[in-house]
């Protein structure tokens, strides 16, 4: 059972990740995997799609998780597919084939 979770695990990290060179992430856990489901504009107000990642956006994950954003990268995309890893000097989103700098 533990053995099919896992397989089912890795099988969904690896759509999210495959164009990602991941040798850079050995020691990383995945803390997190989910769908961005909107982030907080500068107004305050709640957004439906996920545009990029701008310093200090906050980012809405499964309608109820938020992760802020520590770099910048423009991307569009509605609900997409992301993995949250965890290592000793920081996290990381993985969203779209682009990666992230993000603060739990």
């Amino acid at each position: 059972m533990i053995s099919r979770i896992l397989l089912l695990g890795l099988l969904g990290f690896s759509s999210v990740v495959s164009a990602i060179d991941l040798s850079s992430y050995v020691g990383y856990t995945i803390v997190h995997s989910g769908t961005v489901t909107g982030y907080i504009d500068d107004n305050g107000q709640e957004q439906s799609s996920f545009e990029g990642c701008d310093y200090g956006r906050i980012l809405i994950i499964d309608y109820s998780y938020q992760v802020t954003c520590s770099s910048y990268g423009y991307s569009y995309a509605y609900h997409p597919d992301i993995v949250i890893l965890k290592g000793s000097y920081g996290a990381v989103a993985i969203i779209d084939n682009d990666v992230y700098d993000i603060s739990m």
